[in-house]
């Protein structure tokens, strides 16, 4: 399924948003599979986390469903799966809290990988203000810049302990969509995201405010993820969703 993160919904954090779908399809009494093993767990698996704050448009889950007991008469198997679906998403709908919204769906082949396994880029737009004026020339040379260099360290802190990892290979591209009256713009940011670990569009700010002196206002930065995506080998980028309609 895809669905949104909107508003209030987006401070919920991506462990806690487990358990409200988990929650959601127990009330909606929609039945999932379950692992096997001694201590199983609901087959749900969610894609790349989405950061505290951070609004996603097109969000993508994995739900493994157990079928309907009798299959419905006089209709094909296609159409059977069709209403099965539309009703699960209907109920689920109801028992989901506000800001979050089913938008899509599809029926992923059995056997098949689970999104979280195939998505490697995230698309973001972030709006960010500066602190001074910051003309169309600085901005791009500032960009330019910090995609150029070879190795940039960026620092996170967790539990209170600080880590140092080289961010640069995480983005891919920076664009700038806008730029209004020298204080503010609007920017896309294509992360890199798997098993190697990710990077925030803000992290990559404050890197640019620190390496290329661009005076963005950090605390009033607004990032939204405006998709995930398969990457192909030559740059064609595919919704996970179309790979299984």
């Amino acid at each position: 399924m895809a669905y949104s993160k909107k508003k209030e919904a987006s401070y919920i954090a991506h462990l806690d948003l487990a358990r409200v779908f988990d929650r959601a399809l127990r009330r909606a009494q929609i039945e999932v599979a379950y692992s096997e093993g001694f201590n199983p767990h609901p087959k749900i698996a969610f894609g790349p986390p989405l950061p505290v704050g951070v609004e996603g448009v097109r969000e993508y889950v994995d739900i493994d469903l157990k079928p309907p007991e009798s299959p419905g008469t006089g209709r094909s198997l296609q159409e059977q799966e069709q209403a099965f679906l539309v009703e699960v998403v209907a109920k689920l709908q109801k028992q989901l809290p506000e800001g979050i919204e089913l938008s899509d769906y599809a029926l992923r082949p059995q056997g098949s990988k689970a999104i979280m396994a195939l998505v490697n880029l995230a698309r973001y737009r972030t709006q960010a203000p500066f602190l001074e004026a910051v003309t169309s020339a600085q901005l791009k040379e500032a960009c330019r810049k910090w995609l150029a260099r070879e190795k940039i360290i960026g620092v996170r802190y967790k539990k209170g302990k600080r880590t140092e990892r080289d961010i640069r290979p995480f983005v891919s591209r920076i664009e700038i969509l806008s730029h209004e009256n020298d204080n503010k713009a609007v920017m896309l940011f294509d992360i890199v995201t798997g098993n190697a670990g990710s990077v925030r569009p803000v992290e990559v700010l404050v890197s640019l405010s620190e390496l290329e002196e661009l005076p963005v206002d950090i605390p009033g930065v607004h990032t939204t993820r405006e998709g995930l995506y398969i990457e192909q080998p030559d740059g064609t980028l595919i919704d996970p969703l179309e790979m299984v309609k």
